[in-house]
């Protein structure tokens, strides 16, 4: 075979291939419909009640078997207990502060992936949860936007990871800090 056509060859190729990608890569995915959404939303809802085990996001376990609640609606509603996160922070006074908090409100919507009769899979949209720290100095909680789980129709259950990857004291963000997984499990009444 000729070498330039051998090359000619070749460059089509890939010239085919990278059209192929960048323009499969620009098609966006099928999404669902309001009423498959409606319906979703409708079939999750409920007061859970399960356990709830934290750990660092690589690395090792920090608490197991606490239990937990949460309540879906339109989004989540997620009672994060801080003291697992307390008990990572060097600073005395802002663990203290998060131990006395104890539990906080953590909001989050859906995004939903897949569904079928039974399983609705989907990612959490959390907002960070701002409150009073030591001296009026706030404290913020910023979450990781790429955690979520399954909720089960059949088993009336749900799991689904929160994940703290960021504290802020005021203006400044907290080094120290390692970013957190929080593992929750549970049914609904």
């Amino acid at each position: 075979m000729d070498i330039k056509l051998g090359h000619r060859i070749i460059n089509s190729i890939v010239l085919f291939i990278s059209l192929t990608l960048s323009t499969g890569c620009n098609k966006e995915e099928p999404k669902f419909s309001t009423s498959q959404i409606q319906n979703a939303l409708f079939e999750m809802k409920g007061t859970y009640h399960g356990e709830m085990d934290v750990s660092y996001y690589h690395g090792e376990t920090i608490s197991e078997e606490i239990e937990c609640k949460f309540v879906s609606k339109n989004s989540l509603t997620i009672f994060m207990d801080l003291v697992p996160l307390a008990s990572t922070i060097a600073d005395e006074n802002i663990a203290s502060r998060l131990q006395e908090i104890g539990t906080v409100e953590v909001k989050a919507g859906y995004d939903f992936y897949q569904m079928d009769n039974q399983i609705y899979n989907f990612v959490l949209r959390p907002e960070d949860v701002i409150f009073s720290g030591e001296n009026d100095e706030t404290i913020r909680i910023v979450f990781s936007q790429n955690f979520g789980g399954d909720a089960d129709n059949y088993y009336h259950s749900m799991m689904f990871n929160l994940s703290p990857k960021e504290l802020w004291i005021g203006d400044k963000k907290y080094d120290p800090f390692r970013q957190l997984v929080y593992h929750y499990a549970g049914t609904y009444e």
